[in-house]
């Protein structure tokens, strides 16, 4: 039986799937869809050395920055991980904020069978180069749903939902569809912690971040693959990366990732509420994060005495 946990950024979720890693004899799997990157570790809270150490992890690290995972190869592995884990008698947990990936391995999703068109890809590019948020707008008018979750900063996904337009005809949002139950043994579980706590948490861990060396790592990132690279447009390493141009001080820097973080963490609990399976649960301290994983592992071992 797979456990998966659920919920916005900055809620709680990493120790909790530690804690339950540790009473379950389970191994972690990433649901985040830039943590499964390499070397994007601060800007997007990979867990660290420290955590790694208390449980087995699966799926992180696992891409080469310069290339797009596509949801089918994410799928694939992530199928792969858990047949794995779950040979080995041990009990699979996956923990992450990406929806679209725990829709896919929990809801049968179906995924649209288009390949990646390089030389299309190119020119999208260039026309957001050229006009700036362009290719968002261009999203809106043809696929509005997928519009409506997507920053206007991902161009990662708003190019491959207009490749998936252009190649079928059809939006991606409509083609990926899948059942309206759970299709796999499995609990489901979303954290809803409170807008006060959220936010406070969101500002502690930027400011951990930049103590972490958030600076170091985009300037590294920079050198090594260039300033263009699409995963520097995103959270935490966009607004970084104009604090290190000089175009924000570090405080401007700062507050725009506060702003950014919480319009994520908004579009993140929209997307859960559509999952009727999901088990929301209140969380607002580390108490609570404890007796959570103390009750989720009473409920597995019900389930399982059960099958």
């Amino acid at each position: 039986m797979l456990i998966a946990l659920a919920g916005p950024t900055a809620s709680g979720k990493t120790e909790l799937a530690l804690q339950l890693a540790e009473q379950l004899d389970g191994e972690i799997l990433c649901a985040d869809s830039r943590q499964i990157y390499k070397e994007l570790d601060i800007g997007t809270a990979t867990p660290g050395l420290a955590e790694q150490a208390r449980a087995p992890h699966h799926l992180f690290n696992m891409a080469d920055p310069r290339t797009t995972l596509t949801l089918a190869e994410y799928a694939a592995a992530a199928e792969a991980a858990i047949k794995a884990i779950m040979a080995r008698s041990k009990v699979p947990i996956l923990v992450g904020g990406t929806g679209l990936y725990f829709r896919t391995l929990l809801y049968a999703y179906q995924i649209p069978e288009v390949a990646p068109q390089p030389t299309l890809r190119a020119e999208l590019q260039a026309r957001e180069d050229a006009s700036p948020g362009s290719l968002h707008r261009e999203l809106a008018d043809v696929d509005p749903l997928s519009a409506e979750r997507l920053h206007a900063h991902d161009l990662r996904r708003i190019i491959r939902a207009l490749e998936v337009y252009q190649q079928t005809g059809q939006p991606i949002s409509s083609l990926q569809q899948g059942a309206s139950q759970l299709q796999r043994p499995c609990l489901y579980y979303g954290l809803q912690v409170p807008k006060e706590v959220l936010y406070r948490r969101i500002q502690q861990r930027i400011q951990q971040m930049f103590a972490d060396g958030l600076a170091e790592e985009v300037s590294q990132l920079r050198a090594r693959y260039g300033a263009d690279l699409p995963l520097l447009q995103t959270l935490n390493y966009l607004e970084t990366g104009k604090y290190l141009d000089g175009t924000w001080d570090l405080a401007t820097a700062s507050e725009q990732m506060f702003i950014h973080t919480r319009q994520y963490a908004k579009r993140q609990y929209t997307w859960f509420r559509r999952d009727s399976e999901l088990q929301r649960q209140p969380v607002a301290s580390a108490a609570d994060i404890a007796a959570l994983a103390q009750q989720i592992a009473r409920q597995w071992q019900e389930c399982v005495s059960h099958v």
